[in-house]
């Protein structure tokens, strides 16, 4: 049913993560899906330093991605990944990710909503309302 599934992770919230991963380590399991780690840098201001030296940008994105295979390979099942990295706003980025590995299924979590996520919606509401796949999301 899901053959390829994006999971998109914060590599900083760690307990957060880990509990994300093990749920798609599950439903790789379950559908023999090809799993690809995402996050999304998005501090303009680290990156626009970056700009100013390709080796410098380069390093952050393959910092990142080093984060992130260290955080697949702690939780048991999740096996053998790819791994994105994406700049800019974090639901785009996510989008955009989706977008490039044809993801079936994106899964993501989502904190308790603030008064905030009221008025402007949370990540998980805009990468659902702007995705034509299956979103699944994981609350804390």
């Amino acid at each position: 049913m899901f053959r390829r599934i994006l999971v998109a992770v914060d590599p900083d919230a760690r307990t957060e993560a880990t509990k994300l991963l093990a749920v798609a380590a599950e439903l790789r399991r379950t559908f023999g899906s090809a799993l690809t780690l995402a996050t999304v840098m998005p501090d303009w201001s680290m990156v626009l330093r970056a700009q100013r030296s390709p080796v410098a940008a380069r390093q952050l994105f393959e910092t990142a991605e080093a984060r992130l295979a260290v955080l697949a390979h702690s939780v048991d099942g999740v096996g053998e990944a790819h791994y994105r990295v994406e700049a800019g706003l974090v639901y785009r980025g996510i989008l955009n990710a989706a977008a490039n590995v044809n993801a079936d299924l994106i899964l993501l979590s989502s904190p308790a909503p603030r008064w905030q996520d009221r008025l402007f919606g949370t990540t998980a509401t805009r990468v659902a309302r702007h995705t034509a796949c299956s979103v699944f999301v994981v609350r804390e």
